[in-house]
């Protein structure tokens, strides 16, 4: 009931609800639901059971679900429930399109942690219960709204222009490797991109399944494998992930840059002259004015970021929470060898006593987070 099913009998069920597609009164705009790969189908390319992996933490989705969350808001701006006025960047309130995991890390939310227990009769007042009802609620949206979201997209409508550049989340999302179809490009392409765009409209005309849950794997063969389903929602066992050392420079571009930059940051349309780019050179910013006055993470110079976490660390370490800002006067954002006295640290686990975790409305995996603590534990150099 609170999230689409996974398991043996999972894919005939909804095989055969799509059929209902055919029926006279049903909308086709979307064309034909390819539900998964097979080289002897008639329907080639994507499917809707293409499974990547976030680069920095082996988050998995479906391919469709992390281009429609990655550029419509990521938890954070537009379609995101948690954005509200100027966040939303004209997006009307409640339409919201939010495909998020409802859990990421055990650490982030004690209700995931196993055995889990069933959010229908069970814990169903928990975090983790209600975002599985937000991602179910969500992806009615999408489905409301499927055969406009993809007219949109074709016409470069949405996301919108220089504003749809600066919300979106631009961390590499990786395609697990298919001897039968070598030609794939080895990360997600863009939602700007055809191929892009076909993706999507596959995961809109089948109905726009969502990975709900992920576990870390017992073993690295059930590396993005499913996991088992306790309210019929879809679970996979988190990707490989390629984590920095704990060092400042590693934690800037492995984190910093990626998931914080967006709103720490200012509006920048150059093309990054830093060869060690993690986004193709894309510099990520200007997405939230608030929190670029609370914090910059960026450096002077605007068209190359190799010296950015070095100008950057001071902004961070024994730094005052700012003023204005909802953590003013209340703490240091990194104190040396204080990993759980430093406001930083604090809002990656949720556990903070002001204002929100970070990244808004997103996770920072507990393996990420231990590695900024170990930085911070052996004294937060600039390194």
């Amino acid at each position: 009931m609170l999230g689409v099913g996974s398991g043996p009998s999972f894919l005939p069920f909804l095989v055969s609800a799509l059929c209902l597609l055919s029926l006279p009164g049903c909308k086709r705009d979307l064309g034909e639901c390819n539900l998964k790969w097979d080289r002897e189908r008639p329907i080639q390319g994507p499917a809707a059971f293409d499974i990547v992996y976030r680069a920095t933490d082996g988050l998995p989705m479906y391919e469709g679900q992390a281009l429609v969350q990655s550029t419509c808001g990521d938890g954070s701006f537009c379609h995101a429930p948690a954005a509200v006025g100027a966040d939303r960047i004209g997006v009307p309130a409640g339409l919201n399109f939010d495909v998020d995991l409802a859990c990421t890390d055990v650490t982030d939310d004690p209700s995931c942690a196993q055995p889990l227990e069933s959010c229908e009769g069970g814990q169903t007042d928990t975090l983790y219960c209600e975002r599985l009802r937000n991602l179910q609620n969500n992806r009615n949206q999408v489905n409301n709204w499927a055969e406009g979201m993809i007219q949109e997209i074709r016409s470069g409508t949405m996301p919108p222009g220089e504003a749809g550049q600066r919300v979106r989340n631009n961390t590499p999302w990786i395609r697990t490797t298919d001897p039968d179809r070598p030609e794939r490009s080895a990360e997600l392409p863009s939602i700007d991109s055809s191929e892009g765009q076909e993706i999507v409209r596959n995961w809109l005309a089948c109905q726009a399944p969502a990975i709900a849950r992920t576990e870390t794997p017992p073993l690295a063969t059930d590396e993005l494998e499913l996991c088992q389903s306790v309210d019929n929602e879809i679970c996979v066992y988190s990707g490989p992930s390629d984590l920095p050392d704990p060092t400042w420079s590693d934690i800037y571009f492995g984190i910093m840059f990626t998931d914080c930059v967006i709103c720490h940051g200012p509006s920048n349309d150059n093309t990054d002259q830093n060869p060690n780019n993690p986004l193709d050179g894309i510099i990520p910013g200007g997405a939230s004015d608030a929190g670029l006055t609370a914090l910059n993470l960026t450096g002077a110079d605007t068209a190359d970021t190799t010296n950015w976490p070095a100008e950057s660390w001071s902004a961070v370490v024994n730094a005052l929470a700012a003023d204005p800002g909802d953590c003013a006067g209340q703490g240091t954002l990194v104190i040396p060898n204080d990993s759980a006295g430093s406001i930083m640290v604090q809002k990656m686990r949720a556990m903070q006593t002001c204002g929100d975790s970070m990244p808004l409305g997103s996770f920072v995996s507990d393996s990420l987070v231990q590695v900024v603590e170990e930085w911070i534990n052996q004294g937060a150099l600039n390194n």
